[in-house]
């Protein structure tokens, strides 16, 4: 009976050994999400038996709307534009549109993205001698999939929020149809112009000096 035991214990602990040396040497466990997917999560060497897991992944404004498109995003407003998606900002805003130097005479920004149906992108931006705002989101075949238009874009109202570029905050204030600047800053014209001029310039009341634009990606 002594060895029966014996024998158990030690099958025991060499199965538990295997599993530590494997989670060692591979540094990664795979996980199966319950929406089919398949996830490599790295694994601490020195905690290989407290690993929990959440639900599956979401985008950063916690939307999922389906395959996402790799895009690159350009922009430009006259004068200043802090641009956020999901509630991350496309580039570094130091300071902010509020106060930042006139960004007018510049060529127009880009970054890099991937865009879900159901993104969320939020503008803050000030006015100058002119006014306007111009995005276009490009695939990596040239096409675009986004743009500044009037039917997905909007002018919100969040008061004097700190987090007034949160997903959550504009789709809870007050909206208005955004008003389209007829004669774009000639960097947008540019941008514009480069694809098909199929994108508007837009902006809130023309007389305002700042302006809180939002739209919901639907893609083309």
């Amino acid at each position: 009976m002594k060895g029966r035991k014996k024998h158990l214990w030690i099958i025991a602990i060499m199965t538990l050994s295997l599993f530590a040396i494997s989670a060692y040497a591979f540094g990664a466990m795979t996980v199966f999400l319950k929406d089919g997917r398949v996830v490599t999560v790295p694994v601490n060497k020195d905690d290989i038996l407290g690993i929990s897991f959440e639900e599956s992944p979401s985008s950063p404004g916690g939307k999922t709307g389906g395959a996402a498109v790799p895009v690159t995003i350009y922009w430009h407003m006259a004068d200043d534009a802090d641009v956020y998606l999901n509630g991350v900002p496309l580039r570094r805003y130091e300071p902010s549109f509020k106060t930042r130097g006139d960004e007018a005479p510049q060529p127009a920004f880009a970054a890099s993205a991937s865009l879900s149906n159901g993104d969320v992108f939020t503008v803050g931006g000030r006015r100058g001698g002119s006014y306007g705002f111009m995005l276009i989101a490009v695939d990596s075949s040239g096409r675009v999939v986004f743009k500044t238009d009037q039917r997905f874009w909007k002018v919100y109202t969040p008061g004097e929020r700190s987090d007034w570029y949160q997903p959550r905050v504009a789709n809870s204030s007050p909206k208005d149809a955004v008003t389209v600047q007829p004669d774009p800053w000639y960097p947008q014209k540019e941008l514009n112009n480069k694809y098909g001029n199929i994108a508007i310039s837009i902006w809130g009341t023309p007389s305002a000096t700042f302006s809180y634009l939002t739209a919901t990606v639907s893609l083309e």
